[in-house]
């Protein structure tokens, strides 16, 4: 039986899940600083047609929309607590976030979800989970699956008897600091997996598409509270009517703290979501011949997502 796993091989057991017509939840949860993230980014960065300025998403709609209008694809929830947090389970989308994933399992996607901590995930939605990844440490995880086919037990994870476990290994961490939990004692191991860290271009990547995204969704939601209209909306409708050069794009994020090349990647991408074929280029260049006959319009305070 295999004890260290690595990412190739869970890529494999996705691909043979896929091939045989089956969907995958992937959840990885750790504490802050343990990669989970990193984790994900490597893992799918490996699987083909991930595209990571479509796939890493940081909104349940944009993981229903995923969810809905791909096959065999890929999703990178990096911060599902905001998607199935068990405190939200009242929550009309969220709901329907899991009905999507029961109602779209002959998609065959690969939905990897990061969360601080598995159990704080809705029940339902833990219960859709196949693998449970389990960070203890940087590069260095921990390997769970359910058990699957009990008739009569609700509890696939085992919680009750893996909780007195726990219990015993934190009495033996009173008595010595330096004990180590003997992992495969749980009775949903299944292993350990070990990898490297995130290449530097891989990191820039991930960190662009995070603060980009994160912010977007952030700020949007704020000022769709304040005003009924966000930030990349408004944003979009202006770049649509040739009314933004590059120039004022630059000044825009200058004003918001964020990099052009990113906001550019977003932008393009949620262009071809829409089904537009024109890039931001094409309306860059519209945008010059109209301001070349017109002043344009002050945009500084419009675009303005800060407090």
């Amino acid at each position: 039986m295999r004890i260290v796993w690595s990412i190739n091989d869970l890529i494999e057991i996705a691909k043979t899940r896929q091939k045989n017509k089956f969907d995958l939840v992937l959840v990885v949860s750790g504490p802050r600083g343990n990669s989970k993230s990193s984790f994900l980014f490597k893992f799918f960065s490996r699987i083909k047609g991930f595209r990571p300025w479509k796939h890493q998403v940081y909104s349940r709609n944009d993981v229903m929309r995923l969810l809905e209008g791909f096959k065999f694809g890929c999703i990178f929830d990096d911060e599902a607590i905001r998607t199935g947090y068990k405190r939200n389970f009242f929550d009309q989308d969220q709901k329907l976030l899991i009905q999507m994933i029961n109602m779209y399992r002959d998609n065959f996607n690969i939905y990897g979800l990061a969360v601080p901590n598995f159990y704080n995930l809705d029940k339902d939605l833990r219960d859709l989970c196949k693998i449970h990844i389990h960070m203890i440490e940087r590069g260095f995880g921990v390997i769970h699956t359910p058990n699957d086919g009990s008739l009569y037990s609700e509890d696939k994870w085992d919680i009750r008897q893996n909780k007195r476990i726990e219990d015993r290994w934190a009495r033996a961490r009173m008595k010595n600091p330096n004990y180590r939990p003997k992992y495969n004692r749980l009775t949903t191991f299944k292993g350990y997996i070990r990898f490297t860290d995130l290449t530097p271009k891989q990191r820039e990547l991930y960190e662009d598409i995070k603060v980009t995204k994160r912010k977007a969704v952030y700020e949007e939601e704020m000022k769709k509270e304040e005003t009924g209209e966000g930030f990349y909306d408004k944003l979009i409708i202006r770049i649509k009517n040739g009314e933004i050069s590059r120039k004022t794009l630059q000044e825009v994020c200058l004003a918001n703290d964020l990099k052009l090349s990113a906001v550019s990647n977003l932008l393009n991408t949620k262009f071809r979501d829409e089904g537009i074929k024109e890039r931001l280029s094409d309306y860059f260049n519209k945008a010059e011949r109209q301001l070349a006959t017109a002043k344009p319009k002050p945009v500084k305070e419009e675009f303005s997502i800060r407090e």
